[in-house]
């Protein structure tokens, strides 16, 4: 098998529950098509169907299982045009055209799809397959596909959908979760209509020894498409209820529709931008830890460092803020710019030790993979501004399944630096940042945030949804009494510090600003 092109053979029972699942097979559609059919793990499951269909074909690019399949099928005395399989590269073929099925009827295509990204295939150089072809019909299309990390299933699967239209096809296939949700985004966006739309989650540690979410994502391609709350099932169980109803909302998709119709009027659009923190790709290099008897540095290798400690700033990272703050571990982050594009020639005279390091880690950091670093002055980082340096931030880590604001601090008398898993809002003091996590940490705002991302998503949380958190409209939900309180609480927990009347009266200042939003700072 060969893992670098996603190759995952299906389990002949989780093909057997799959079938299971979809009801029927032979019944409902009596042409089936697998466009990467493997070892042919699928077809042998279909022809063991009590109710077979007509008729079956298979696509698959390595010859060396073309021939396992062709080999069962001979072994279970199935040849000519009832079982086909094609040698050949699925994103070669013209769907519609080539398979040369001899009858009509109801089309269902079943399956699993590699389980690989095209940047993963093209640093491995390890296929001639083309996901860019015969797909550039939809618009929008070529954009996606021309980027780096989509993942091929989402290629192989808008194919099917774009060439096998006029059939009306049932498209049903294994795939990462997060694949489906990418499918069910676009074709909203695109107008691709999807009817009898469900996600039935497997056990891919189980069944493929893989770490990720994965499903049965199945949908009909079809006119007059409802736009019904599609349903999330924990299992591949046929007579099981669903786990939860996912949908859309203002055009995005949202993960629990129930919960986000309680928690909807928090959406709108946020007081001020929310930033990223500080990307450098380079954490063995610009990471420091400090040790905590001596203060002295030591990078990601163990080596100690001995730099200009001006453009070394406190560091916090979104892994962190599941922790008090009393446990964040103490860190350091080397600072080579105060803004994106800055020269960063100037350190050579200022930071003359820094400068060295630097240098002396050259390979590592010219090296850094992402285009965001071409052109820029050499040793550049990205996610940084006036607003990295601001004294509080109000934070949250885009990893954690639960979302939780904290205030973050100045550390030893200087900002503390978040890297690019978190995000922030910056303030100009404590009695700001408090004031809004309390806002922020309120149910409510919460609740919205649960109900419109994906816990088993790589970053659940996003900056694009936290722009969508309308604080002030969590204001006018609260009574008085109840902000003071919880401002009162989060002056406790988040600062370790006896609230005062002082600092509850300039609370509700900051409050007044967040009702008038033209007071509110840039």
């Amino acid at each position: 098998m060969r893992r670098d092109l996603g190759d995952f053979q299906t389990p002949p029972e989780l093909v057997a529950a799959v079938l299971e699942t979809l009801g029927p097979i032979g019944e409902q559609w009596p042409r089936v098509l697998e466009p990467t059919c493997g070892r042919g793990h699928f077809l042998a499951g279909l022809l063991a169907l009590g109710s077979p269909p007509r008729e079956i074909r298979g696509v698959e690019i390595q010859p060396e299982h073309c021939r396992a399949a062709e080999a069962m099928l001979q072994e279970q005395g199935e040849t000519g045009s009832r079982v086909a399989v094609v040698c050949a590269d699925v994103f070669r073929l013209d769907l519609a055209r080539d398979l040369n099925w001899r009858g009509g009827g109801p089309l269902l295509v079943v399956g699993n799809p590699p389980w690989v990204t095209a940047a993963a295939l093209t640093r491995l150089k390890a296929s001639t397959i083309a996901p860019r072809s015969n797909v550039k019909r939809l618009r929008g299309l070529e954009a996606r596909t021309g980027s780096s990390n989509f993942d091929l299933a989402e290629s192989i699967w808008l194919k099917l959908a774009i060439e096998l239209a006029d059939e009306s096809p049932t498209i049903a296939m294994l795939c990462k979760t997060s694949v489906a949700r990418a499918l069910l985004q676009f074709a909203h966006a695109e107008s691709l209509p999807l009817r009898d739309a469900s996600i039935r989650r497997i056990d891919a540690a189980r069944w493929f020894g893989a770490s990720v979410d994965a499903c049965l994502f199945r949908a009909t391609i079809a006119t007059g498409a409802s736009g019904a709350p599609i349903p999330v099932y924990r299992g591949l169980e046929p007579a099981e209820v669903p786990a939860s109803m996912i949908g859309f909302a203002s055009g995005r998709l949202i993960a629990d529709c129930a919960a986000y119709r309680q928690w909807s009027f928090v959406e709108g659009i946020g007081p001020r931008p929310w930033r990223q923190g500080i990307k450098h790709d380079a954490a063995a290099v610009m990471e420091l830890a400090v040790e905590p008897d001596t203060g002295r540095l030591r990078n990601g290798r163990g080596e100690t460092v001995d730099v200009e400690t001006e453009y070394v700033f406190p560091m916090v990272k979104g892994a962190d803020l599941k922790r008090p703050a009393s446990e964040w571990p103490d860190r350091g982050l080397i600072v080579t710019q105060r803004r994106i594009g800055e020269k960063t020639d100037p350190i050579e005279a200022e930071a003359p030790r820094l400068w060295a390091y630097l240098g002396a880690n050259g390979e590592q950091l010219d090296g850094r993979r992402s285009s965001i670093y071409r052109n820029q002055p050499r040793f550049a980082i990205f996610g940084v501004g006036s607003y990295s340096f601001a004294p509080y931030k109000l934070a949250i880590s885009g990893l954690h399944k639960t979302p939780r604001f904290r205030v973050v601090g100045p550390r030893r008398g200087r900002p503390t630096m978040l890297d690019d898993t978190a995000y922030f809002l910056p303030c100009d003091s404590a009695v700001e940042a408090v004031a809004l996590a309390s806002l922020a940490n309120h149910p409510a705002a919460l609740g919205f945030l649960a109900a419109s991302s994906f816990a088993e998503a790589k970053r659940p949380i996003t900056k694009a949804l936290l722009q969508r958190l309308n604080l002030a409209a969590v204001l006018g939900r609260s009574h008085r009494a109840e902000r003071i309180d919880r401002a009162a609480s989060t002056i406790a927990d988040e600062l370790q510090a006896e609230p005062t009347t002082e600092w509850l009266e300039e609370i509700e200042h900051h409050y007044a600003g967040l009702e008038r939003p033209e007071a509110a700072p840039a």
